[in-house]
């Protein structure tokens, strides 16, 4: 029995390296660069009786030096406690989000997880984006999100954003440009994207930041050029980054009482989601 079960354990290997050759034989474009739909992000500005944006995407690893919640692991359960608010650059130093001091020195610098992905008619440009926390309504630990460009014959047809845990699609010339870039508005707390661009912080497709009417404690007039991660081999312009290393994120956090203790509200890492490997259209 127990060599028939290694003799299956080797034909499965066996079968899913086959797989995976035949995917890449058969994918339409050979290689893919990231740069290409890479888009231009607006945050939302101040407001009576509320703050501008204060967190931005970065990588979900920043910080890989200081356990900051006592569990004796540096991993991404540590964000919270370990980022810096109203800050863009690559050796953050200060307070952390929940008072913590000495913090950093901090990785912020302008990040998006890159995944490509083909359906039967359209090539899939999906670009995920890491914030440490969502501060809105629901409050919590991590906050991922995304915007999906749906290319079919090299023309940008379809834009598919995420917004208040919802996906919508818009038609690509319904969005301002910036030299062929989308520009799309950040809302303020919940990062869910927006066709109206916004007056506060802009990160643009080339790494130039501006504060505008936003708050930038460091990183305002600077360019720091995209860090680009990706698990595929065959992106452009990227750092590869191992899918297993991470695999889901616990959005509760004791800094949000409603969201639970540091290890509830376990979910997926973007690349464990059906929507990594097979984006869709019709999606909701």
């Amino acid at each position: 029995m127990e060599l028939l079960n290694k003799k299956l354990r080797v034909i499965n290997s066996l079968f899913l390296i086959l797989s995976c050759s035949l995917l890449a034989q058969d994918r339409r474009n050979e290689t893919v660069d990231p740069l290409k739909y890479l888009p231009t992000l607006t945050f939302q500005e101040g407001g009576f009786m509320k703050t501008a944006e204060k967190n931005f995407p970065i990588p979900y690893d920043f910080n890989t030096l200081q356990d900051a919640n006592g569990d004796s692991i540096v991993n991404a359960e540590d964000n919270m406690e370990n980022m810096i608010l109203f800050s863009i650059g690559s050796k953050i130093k200060g307070m952390g989000r929940t008072g913590l001091v000495n913090r950093g020195p901090n990785n912020q610098v302008p990040a998006v997880y890159f995944n490509y992905a083909e359906t039967y008619s359209h090539n899939v440009y999906q670009y995920w984006y890491y914030y440490g926390e969502n501060s809105h309504i629901e409050n919590h630990e991590h906050d991922w999100e995304s915007i999906f460009i749906y290319e079919r014959d090299t023309v940008p047809v379809i834009v598919q954003l995420t917004s208040f845990g919802k996906l919508h699609n818009y038609g690509w010339k319904e969005f301002e440009q910036d030299e062929g870039h989308l520009v799309l508005g950040v809302r303020r707390g919940d990062h869910s994207f927006t066709p109206k661009t916004k007056e506060g912080v802009v990160i643009r497709f080339n790494g130039e930041i501006h504060a505008q009417s936003g708050v930038l404690f460091e990183g305002h007039g600077s360019i720091i050029p995209w860090s680009i991660y990706t698990s595929k081999e065959y992106v452009l312009n990227s750092i590869q980054f191992k899918e297993a290393h991470t695999t889901k994120f616990y959005y509760g956090d004791i800094a949000y009482p409603r969201s639970g203790a540091e290890m509830d509200l376990v979910r997926k890492a973007p690349w464990r989601r059906r929507r990594w490997r097979r984006p869709r259209k019709k999606d909701k």
